[in-house]
């Protein structure tokens, strides 16, 4: 009896230390404090920025691991799930819609990197005076960008907005329309291609570089494209870990700005704090 209380105790013990030994030797999961390799989730637009800044992010002590997404909500929810660390290509007014729509908790890390902005384009009239009665303009359907088109419309002189509303306007909040346009919706990416057929199109200067064309021959463009800045972004309590600082520091370094500019040919511009 006494042997089989020894037998029991010093199997209790091996247990014990095995247990020990065993939890020393797993590879915990460094925290985002502690993270050195970061995934960015990007778009083919967004990759060329990150890419700039990569040199100076691994002067830091980190590294970058890009994955390509193919839409700017695919990107963001990425995000939102864990799937990577951080993501870039919306501005922030899109960011905080995406929230309020999908109960997400995403953040933009500052200093933020640049603005973009967009434009009346048209490839059959030369001036505002010109666009005619009836007129056919495409805008941009997803809810932040109409919101942002209308507005421009009106700061152009096209259309007034109803007053009493003044939130996340469309196309029926559309008071006074004195030349008749009739504005079609459609996706973001599609509107530089309409103006082959339309009369106009509210356009990214993003979307007109990307097809080949000059993105300073708006007839208007948006008067409050620093409102809208674009940013790493990342899950709330990550904003202010040394990774996300580092890169969003990486993106305004010397080095990526030269670079953005010569790329894009000025369509972005350098946001200044």
């Amino acid at each position: 009896m006494k042997r089989n209380f020894y037998l029991s105790k010093v199997i209790v013990i091996t247990i014990l230390v095995l247990g020990l030994l065993g939890c020393g030797s797993k590879k915990e999961k460094p925290s985002s404090e502690e993270k050195k390799e970061v995934s960015i989730a990007v778009t083919e637009i967004s990759e060329v920025s990150l890419k700039a800044a990569e040199s100076e992010f691994q002067n830091k002590g980190f590294k970058e691991k890009l994955i390509l997404v193919d839409s700017n909500v695919a990107l963001l929810k990425s995000i939102n799930d864990g799937s990577v660390d951080a993501g870039m290509a919306v501005h922030k007014a899109f960011m905080e819609k995406f929230n309020k729509e999908n109960n997400g908790d995403l953040v933009m890390v500052q200093p933020y990197t640049y603005y973009t902005g967009i434009g009346l384009y048209s490839e059959k009239y030369k001036s505002l005076d010109e666009i005619p009665q009836k007129a056919r303009i495409s805008i941009m359907n997803d809810a932040m960008n109409m919101d942002k088109g209308l507005r421009m419309l009106e700061d152009a002189g096209l259309i007034t907005l109803d007053k009493s509303k003044n939130d996340q306007y469309t196309l029926l909040d559309i008071k006074e329309n004195p030349r008749n346009i009739e504005i079609i919706e459609m996706d973001q990416a599609q509107t530089v291609k309409s103006l082959e057929e339309l009369d106009g199109a509210v356009v990214f200067f993003t979307h007109m570089r990307n097809a080949g064309k000059d993105y300073t021959t708006y007839l208007f463009r948006d008067q409050d494209a620093k409102d809208y800045p674009i940013a790493l972004v990342v899950k709330k309590g990550n904003e202010n870990a040394p990774w996300a600082v580092a890169l969003a520091q990486s993106l305004r370094s010397e080095e990526a700005a030269k670079v953005i500019k010569e790329y894009f040919g000025g369509v972005f511009t350098i946001y200044e704090d």
